[in-house]
């Protein structure tokens, strides 16, 4: 194996470990969103029913 293909494996394997952690990130962050708008609608609920 030349250094050539040793740095791009380096490379390929430092970007997929990167993709991970965002992807990971973008999970928590629309769960985080989710919860949000579900707390929302929750609220407006028992706006509504105390009318």
């Amino acid at each position: 194996m030349d250094f050539k293909t040793k740095e791009c494996e380096f490379a390929t394997h430092l970007a997929f470990g990167i993709t991970k952690i965002v992807l990971k990130a973008a999970a928590v962050a629309a769960a985080f969103c989710m919860a949000k708008e579900i707390h929302k609608v929750h609220k407006a609920i028992e706006r509504r029913e105390k009318k």
